[in-house]
């Protein structure tokens, strides 16, 4: 798959060319940023590991950067945008992989 569309459903992983990976859960709407243990990241984001609440996907297709607009539940921010390196992978996943 090459694109993934915020009218999407069901559970995806974005494999970015970080090795970031983000675990898209569209039917729920969440996400969860999980860097690669084998890569040292110095970027470090507020709630990585965490699930967080989706609220669009902007953008997500292979070779472009992925675009997010989430809300990680800051008193007084009601929005946040993520933007993620390149997009080098998007696979579907069975949704009991989601929730690890």
């Amino acid at each position: 798959m090459d694109t993934l569309t915020d009218d999407a459903t069901g559970c995806y992983v974005v494999t970015t060319a970080s090795a970031t990976r983000y675990w898209l859960d569209l039917d729920r709407r969440l996400l969860r940023r999980v860097t690669s243990p084998g890569v040292q990241s110095p970027l470090r984001l507020r709630q990585d590991g965490d699930d967080i609440d989706l609220l669009e996907v902007v953008q997500c297709h292979i070779g472009r950067p992925m675009v997010l607009l989430i809300n990680l539940n800051v008193p007084g921010v009601w929005l946040t945008t993520r933007e993620s390196t390149p997009v080098v992978r998007i696979d579907s996943v069975p949704k009991t992989l989601i929730r690890r």
